[in-house]
């Protein structure tokens, strides 16, 4: 799978590498700006040296980073909501300023906005260098082994987790690992904790949730489910629902598999149907229209006209998942009632 590919797939379709309009409010909430680059940020005692394993075995962080290169694609959310902002991030899809988005964006006070890296045609090791920076992550990433053999020789490289697929690990375990290597895991916990409440009260206050199957999924290629090990699937099975393996199994290629567009009828066995750009592709649509789940109204389209709500839906950090909460959460229930009368609200940001 190359690089082009693979970040699409972990995106959303073919609409996602479209620019989006940046909307100017923010629910992100914070109390704090970011620390300048250079600049050491707090750090918690007796936490270096830090060591984290990962993909291609482990790193070790002697001390406090100052320059943070972020070559996975959401990374600066966690470093932003422990005060940290990264020099340098990687573009992904959307739009906005240092690809710092609302429901971040108040984190990073008076901070110079960090540069945008492409790799579009595989990491940017020159450019990377060049920053230099004192630690490089790439959780939130598909780094290949000579990725990371050419960027351990810039700085200490934290790679994907490696007991999932890549862009498959827990948002929780991606932000842990992200604080650890910058000396501030007590606090993170405290992050993680937080949000995990929150998901944990929505999951309670809908039990209609339960028993229910859900399943993300978009047009690519016929149909692309994102499987069991994405985040965005992850969210929906902590939001109470169950992935549909007994129609798309449970070992999934990668974070998803593409089938063909006739498996779209198939959707009519799955209890809620997350949509990803329906629109975009009028074969796939007709099959789906055709479905008890289409016609039952128990499906949601996230789209690109959705603006930031669109991108932070497929972020899943622990400043995005607030801000989706607020929006998604109507949408599922609207979803599992099961009744086509009821519309679900929008939710453009």
């Amino acid at each position: 799978m190359t690089p082009n590919r693979r970040h699409f797939l972990a995106g959303l379709s073919a609409l996602a590498v479209a620019p989006l309009l940046a909307a100017c409010g923010d629910d992100g909430g914070g109390e704090s700006g970011g620390t300048a680059a250079d600049t050491p940020a707090s750090t918690e005692p007796d936490v270096f040296p830090a060591t984290i394993a990962h993909k291609y075995g482990e790193t070790t962080v002697e001390k406090a980073p100052t320059r943070v290169v972020c070559v996975g694609l959401t990374e600066q959310d966690a470093l932003l909501a422990l005060g940290i902002v990264p020099v340098a991030v990687t573009k992904w899809f959307g739009d906005a300023p240092g690809f710092i988005f609302p429901w971040a964006v108040d984190k990073l006070g008076d901070a110079e906005l960090p540069e945008v890296l492409e790799d579009t045609n595989g990491v940017q090791i020159e450019k990377v260098a060049a920053l230099q920076p004192d630690l490089i992550i790439g959780q939130y990433a598909g780094l290949t082994a000579k990725d990371y053999e050419l960027l351990s020789k810039i700085a200490p490289t934290v790679a994907q987790p490696k007991a999932y697929a890549d862009y498959g690990a827990p948002w929780d375990e991606m932000a842990m690992n992200i604080a650890t290597a910058v000396g501030q895991p007590g606090q993170m916990q405290g992050i993680v904790d937080d949000v995990k409440r929150q998901i944990a009260e929505a999951a309670a206050a809908h039990p209609e949730f339960q028993g229910k199957t859900a399943a993300c999924v978009t047009p690519y290629e016929g149909l692309f489910v994102y499987g069991p090990e994405d985040p965005r699937s992850r969210m929906l099975v902590d939001l109470g629902f169950a992935f549909p393996t007994e129609v798309f199994g449970g070992d999934q290629e990668e974070f998803g598999e593409s089938l063909s567009s006739e498996r779209t009828s198939d959707l009519d066995q799955v209890g809620v149907v997350v949509w990803l750009d329906l629109e975009t592709e009028p074969a796939v649509k007709k099959v789906f229209d055709q479905t008890a789940t289409s016609t039952e109204g128990r499906w949601l389209d996230i789209s690109s006209d959705d603006g930031d709500y669109y991108v932070s839906h497929s972020f899943v950090t622990p400043l995005s998942i607030p801000y989706v909460l607020e929006r998604y959460v109507p949408q599922l229930a609207a979803a599992a009632d099961g009744d086509p009368a009821t519309v679900p609200p929008e939710a453009a940001a």
